[in-house]
């Protein structure tokens, strides 16, 4: 029924430990016990915080949680049944959320004890306790003290933190430290000097909870995160960030960017195009996944193609299926009629998504940082543009690839290329958007949306709350006049405007498969960010994956969904039919004024629609596409037994099972009209996410 943690370091030959029963210092070869020292008295913990242990050659320092007596020095604690509590999270009727703790310096020879103080813990966290040299920082005050004898540093006036810091509380992990600076852990990392004080935050990078970041190697390691605030724009996955680099590499002129091939010129659009196929990923600009033709409700296998490792969804036109396998960087030109290769093209980088189809073109990015134009009848090389800002590479999931990748999927609208290159705009000079002219190539503007002055390093655009200005990287939609990433909207030359236009994006990105309570795509402008906020997308029409026409559109994912802890309560799924409705979301929320009967009109929002049709036994939902009359639906079955009471389910094993496809795969139709099904069959393994084309 307790948590009762044990902390442990290990320094020159020796393991120095803290546990509910005293300090002891231990042979680390043999075991022999050199040293303990008894505590007379303990408080029981119920929390995340364990001790902190920090050897040093001559000092051992333990910071520990100790029960409310009349005295905080160690040798004058007389025992006591006072017992102190402390929980997670937020507080509990008869639970403190925090006790009190003691520092303790030891001698690390025999164990005596030096000095003591009294400190504070972080939020859920240990005492943060750092030595440099011959001074001990303490957090959260940050007074320096000395090692040997703990007096405190006097006429020392050092502001260890400042800035527009929107979170209200730090986050649930330790602090860190390298000698010079330290790491501290609210919006995201803020950084100060020991020296000179706080030197400023950095919101788009957070640590994994109670583990934090890690300094080390000249650089920041910051493993991946369930956080909900910047979620927009804070970056993904298992991250190494190093300082700015000071010389950056000779400036490439637009003209040096572009490198024409054989097929330069000598490209004819003799075919005409065709509504029904499906020329790009999900079809179209608005990336509606929606086909403009009809399947059969019975369908049939009729050819299938052993290609390598992941592939993209195909696009269709004519009678050429267009595919990327993602990690051999190649794309291939395959028969309709039987899937024989026609051609193939292998570049220096991942393609990650569909290649575009335009006008007797291939068009697709890689990783590489390059931009592509093929012949589309025999693969051949038209042009190549560097759209990357340089030539330099990084290592990402065991490929090199370039510091500023182009997604796959590039965007036609109004006969020209849009497209971008870079991750984040805090990383790496930003994120560069480039308008090409898809026939020569050559460069109609750009425009670079990067979130630092350039010339002070000032952080440019508002952050307050749980949220802030930025993007991460996504492929690019349109609606014929606008261009969209994720949240973030840009006219015909690429200047950022308001965001008010609806559209289809997803809070964590298109290519996203993670099936986490945070990831869902919706229609609509905006989110909101935050432990409270992250799950505004419930305000419009939202799913994991979805699709739609000029009416209805249709989705699968979660009933609704829910921000703080209820969040993990309404995983219930469903897949259904609704009245598209395009709405302006991510609004602050209506509050009422004293006496007032209504929010403000200016924030009073319209209610979203509810669907004409749902069906809570659907399959687990991986590919979809819409025809004319049907829609068309891939994935394992939903064989999970919820039990709300404990937010889990009670066949956990087979759950699981059937969520890996372990327990079969099905394709199934479905009438738009009503959700029943039309047909369905067994297919031989788990569709690629979003995997699905039709024409």
């Amino acid at each position: 029924d307790f948590l009762l943690p044990m902390t442990m370091t290990v320094r020159n030959g020796s393991v120095f430990y803290q546990d509910i029963n005293g300090v002891g210092r231990l042979d680390a070869r043999t075991g022999k016990e050199i040293w303990e020292k008894k505590r007379q008295t303990v408080a029981r913990r119920m929390s995340f915080a364990s001790p902190t242990v920090a050897a040093t050659d001559d000092v051992l320092l333990v910071a520990d949680r100790v029960p409310k007596v009349d005295s905080q020095e160690p040798q004058q604690m007389a025992a006591t049944d006072k017992v102190e509590w402390s929980v997670h999270g937020w507080n509990e009727k008869g639970f403190a959320r925090k006790c009190p703790n003691l520092l303790v310096a030891y001698s690390v020879r025999d164990g005596e004890v030096l000095w003591s103080k009294p400190c504070s813990e972080n939020y859920n966290a240990a005492v943060d306790i750092f030595v440099v040299g011959d001074k001990v920082h303490i957090g959260t005050s940050w007074d320096r003290f000395d090692l040997r004898t703990g007096v405190r540093e006097e006429g020392r006036e050092v502001k260890m933190t400042g800035g527009k810091v929107g979170m209200a509380h730090h986050r649930c992990y330790r602090n860190k430290a390298s000698v010079r600076y330290v790491f501290t852990g609210r919006s995201g990392i803020e950084v100060a000097d020991m020296e000179k004080g706080w030197l400023g935050n950095n919101s788009w990078i957070r640590g994994a909870c109670q583990y934090g970041i890690m300094p080390a190697n000249g650089m920041l390691y910051a493993p991946p995160d369930a956080c909900g605030c910047f979620n927009k724009v804070k970056v993904q996955g298992f991250f190494a960030a190093g300082p700015a680099r000071e010389k950056k590499g000779a400036e490439i002129s637009d003209i040096e960017r572009l490198q024409k091939g054989p097929a330069y010129g000598k490209i004819s659009d003799s075919q005409a195009a065709d509504d029904e196929d499906w020329p790009t990923y999900r079809r179209d600009g608005e990336r509606s996944g929606g086909a403009r033709t009809t399947v059969s409700g019975t369908l049939k296998k009729s050819w299938s193609t052993k290609l390598t490792g992941r592939l993209t969804q195909p696009a269709i036109v004519g009678d050429t299926v267009y595919i990327a396998e993602i990690d051999s960087h190649t794309v291939y030109a395959l028969s309709v009629a039987n899937g024989r290769e026609r051609w193939s093209f292998t570049v220096d980088g991942r393609v990650d998504s569909t290649p575009t189809i335009y006008k007797g073109m291939v068009l697709f990015g890689s990783a590489d940082g390059c931009v592509y134009s093929l012949r589309a009848k025999d693969g051949v090389l038209a042009w190549k543009f560097l759209a990357a800002p340089e030539i330099r590479l990084v290592s990402s999931y065991g490929q090199l690839e370039s510091v500023w990748p182009v997604h796959g999927s590039v965007l036609i609208q109004n006969d020209a290329v849009y497209t971008s290159a870079g991750r984040n705009t805090y990383l790496d000079d930003g994120i560069t958007f480039y308008k090409l002219d898809p026939t020569t190539g050559n460069l109609l503007n750009k425009n670079v949306l990067y979130n630092f002055d350039p010339e002070t390093g000032a952080q440019l655009g508002p952050e307050g709350g749980f949220d802030m200005d930025g993007v991460n990287t996504d492929i690019l939609s349109g609606d014929g006049e606008n261009v969209f990433m994720k949240q973030e909207r840009f006219d015909g030359s690429l200047q950022k405007s308001a965001k008010d236009v609806p559209h289809l994006f997803g809070v964590h990105g298109f290519l996203g498969e993670e099936w986490f309570v945070r990831s869902y795509w919706l229609l609509g402008t905006n989110v909101r960010a935050g432990w409270g906020a992250w799950a505004s997308g419930n305000e419009t029409t939202f799913g994991r994956i979805m699709t739609f026409d000029d009416e209805s559109a249709y989705g699968y994912g979660r009933v609704r969904i829910a921000s703080a802890a209820t969040g993990h309560k309404a995983d219930d799924y469903h897949l259904y039919g609704v009245k598209k409705v395009l709405m302006i979301t991510g609004l602050p929320k209506a509050r009422r004024k004293k006496g007032q009967k209504d929010p403000q009109l200016a924030v009073r929002r319209p209610s979203k629609p509810e669907p004409f049709w749902a069906d809570e036994q659907s399959l687990i939902v991986r590919a979809m596409v819409l025809t004319s009359d049907k829609l068309v639906v891939a994935g394992p079955p939903d064989l999970r037994k919820k039990e709300v009471e404990i937010l889990a389910y009670s066949n956990e094993e087979e759950s699981l099972a059937s969520f890996k496809g372990e327990k079969g795969v099905m394709l199934r139709v479905v009438s738009t009209a009503d959700g029943s099904t039309v047909s369905e069959q067994k297919l031989d393994t788990m569709p690629v996410f979003d995997g699905m084309s039709a024409a």
